[in-house]
């Protein structure tokens, strides 16, 4: 071993950055000046001076380190000479092979402006504690980037360079940074676009977009600023930014959806075609999330719905139709032409639905197409549509049924806090009799007796604090269901006609929470409001009229007046109160005068009587509680029965504004 004590400087500078020579670019040379420094101050004689931009995070990895090293355990060096210890190390293994040659004799010092580290134990201590905060500082950075790159994923903001058509935002503080439509390249860019998908060949494209347009890249510090080349527009054609997808890292599989707010430069249904015609079927498209996928069961053997995709190409030459597969993506089956060459392709997407066999390989159900099982979800959005007028009169009716519940619930609730007092009472009571001094020996009340009549009162005490805690909430819930009822009921056929797949998902789950296909039809296990709906335009056909979404009421002041009309219903509350219908023109249709009959009220259901003359009679629901309405006739009379049940609403929880 080299027993010579006289210390041989080595000196070492790093920067992390490599794969940015912008960053961090003044490091080195401040970190070499303050080595010249403590060189000429203390008179040091350095051997070599070593630098390097390499990050420290992964051990083993660093050139300059590992000649370092090797100078050392040659005992070419013995010390070092560095602007800080994190220098040197940011993972325990090579910081841990630095201490281990201080162990080794090898390595006698290591010399910074603040600190010098010898082969001592409080040395050695200090420096591996330096090494440990430098991988923490290290960790904890990452952890912040990370988190921080999530936020912008959550937005909907592609971090990094913005590609050429947008523009990224360099005056916001670092973390909230968007990109913005470039309102100089962006047409351009559609134009780029459209030309490909009309059947212009892509070098054509090229040449228009430079000799015709004079089209650049963005100029940065150092790049940009020249006309586009021919990979590059494959690059830009190929990018599923520009119809609103990115995926982030890639490669990770993981696709987000752009901010609402930014523009697309083309459509998701324009860009697969690119795709196609390019002879590609992207990355982007094969990870695709289908509208209605993973929502429905076979209803033969149980297994889940899965979802295909087909694409399929009419040759402009030779017209013949030919489907894309992994086997053939870019050309005609039969005459061999490329699909990039052909002038105007027709393309052809289909979506079907089927059995995906997973618990019975030998299951026939049939698959269906979704253009038809849309079809049949518009059907069923038919059936329960309402009038956009009644939804109107169905919220203010509600509202004004919520004022008037206000006395009603604050007697409910006055009530029930006299219960807790009393229940409270008779518990301290009890307990008061049991630690009472005549009571010493268990003769006035004994421990079994005690248990015995304690335990009932605790149950009877927690189930009224349940009880005075939910009363409120109960009301309010049960009004707040019942107007994402009817809301869903009067929106959700407009909304379902939009292209935005998450609502149509959204509306899907709606109609049920145990969707099936059986028999190329669609099983819709409905909400108990929506067969209250169904029973109420069978029973009364002139309903269906009565609702149309098209028709509109003759007079709105008379609906309301009708709302008026209807007392505030209470499940239990006894009444004696008469009521008086009016008629309530509706379309074409007016309803006759009704003779008022008393209200008959029980305990879970409330029975309107209305006797009336001829003629047909349409009742609205109830909106104190998922009501229904079924009627009988005999002769001129007929009753109608509205039935105030508590909701049991399986609707998802999402409102339709």
């Amino acid at each position: 071993m080299d027993t010579d004590i006289t210390p041989k400087y080595i000196g070492y500078a790093r920067k992390s950055s490599e794969d940015n020579k912008e960053r961090q670019a003044a490091s080195l040379p401040d970190q070499l000046y303050v080595i010249d420094q403590l060189k000429s101050k203390l008179g040091l004689k350095l051997v070599t001076e070593l630098q390097e931009s390499k990050s420290a995070h992964i051990p083993q990895q660093r050139e300059a380190f590992k000649e370092m090293v090797n100078l050392i355990e040659q005992g070419k060096a013995n010390a070092i000479v560095t602007w800080h210890a994190n220098r040197l190390a940011r993972n325990p293994v090579d910081g841990g092979y630095i201490i281990f040659l201080m162990d080794d004799g090898k390595l006698l010092e290591i010399l910074t402006p603040s600190r010098t580290y010898r082969n001592t134990p409080e040395d050695k201590f200090m420096l591996g504690l330096e090494f440990s905060l430098s991988k923490k500082d290290s960790d904890d950075k990452s952890v912040v980037v990370k988190r921080g790159l999530e936020k912008k994923l959550r937005d909907g903001w592609r971090p990094g360079w913005a590609p050429l058509g947008y523009l990224n935002d360099k005056g916001t503080e670092s973390g909230f940074r968007r990109i913005y439509a470039d309102p100089k390249r962006l047409p351009f860019v559609r134009k780029i676009f459209a030309l490909f998908l009309a059947g212009t060949p892509a070098t054509e494209v090229l040449r228009i977009s430079q000799e015709e347009w004079h089209l650049t890249t963005l100029q940065r510090k150092r790049i940009g600023g020249k006309s586009l080349s021919l990979s590059e527009l494959y690059l830009m054609l190929n990018n599923p930014f520009y119809c609103g997808k990115f995926e982030y890292p890639i490669g990770s599989g993981s696709w987000y959806e752009n901010n609402s707010s930014l523009e697309r430069a083309v459509s998701e249904e324009e860009f697969n075609q690119v795709q196609v015609k390019l002879g590609n079927i992207s990355q982007y498209y094969t990870k695709h999330d289908y509208t209605y996928s993973g929502l429905m069961k076979c209803g033969d053997c149980a297994s889940g719905i899965v979802v295909d995709g087909k694409w399929q190409v009419i040759c402009a030459s030779c017209k013949t139709k030919f489907q894309i597969t992994n086997k053939n993506k870019d050309r005609c089956t039969k005459c061999g032409t490329l699909i990039a060459e052909m002038t105007n392709p027709k393309i052809l997407h289909y979506i079907y639905h089927r059995c995906g066999r997973k618990k019975d390989r030998s299951c026939r159900e049939l698959s269906i197409s979704e253009k038809e099982l849309e079809r049949q979800i518009d059907e069923r959005l038919s059936e329960i549509e309402l009038n956009p007028y009644f939804l109107e009169w169905a919220v203010k009716q509600i509202a004004q049924m919520h004022e008037e519940e206000k006395s009603f619930r604050e007697d409910t609730i006055e009530a029930t806090k006299r219960a807790h007092d009393d229940c409270r009472r008779r518990l301290d009571n009890l307990v008061a009799l049991k630690i009472a001094p005549t009571n010493t020996d268990g003769s006035m009340l004994s421990d079994e007796e005690f248990k015995r009549r304690k335990l009932p009162l605790e149950e009877e005490l927690k189930g009224i604090e349940k009880q005075l805690v939910n009363i409120d909430e109960r009301m309010i819930q049960a009004n707040n269901d019942t107007v994402r009822a009817v809301t869903f009921c009067t929106r959700a056929r407009e909304k379902f006609a939009t292209d935005d797949p998450k609502v149509k998902r959204d509306i899907f789950v709606g109609l049920g929470l145990h969707l099936t296909l059986r028999g190329k039809k669609v099983d819709f296990d409905a909400p108990l409001y929506f067969e209250k709906i169904d029973e109420m335009k069978s029973r009364v056909p002139i309903i269906g009229s009565r609702v149309a979404p098209n028709e509109k009421p003759v007079d709105i002041t008379k609906m309301e007046a009708f709302s008026a009309s209807i007392p505030t219903l209470l499940r239990g509350l006894e009444s004696d109160q008469v009521l008086e219908i009016m008629s309530l023109p509706c379309g074409h249709y007016t309803s006759p005068h009704i003779t008022n009959m008393p209200i008959i009220s029980q305990k879970n259901r409330l029975n309107h009587f209305f006797q009336f003359g001829s003629g047909s009679f349409t009742s609205f629901l109830t909106l104190s509680g998922t009501s229904f309405l079924s009627s009988s006739s005999g002769g001129n009379t007929k009753t109608i029965s509205l039935g105030l049940e508590s909701p049991r609403l399986s609707l998802a929880s999402f409102s339709l504004k």
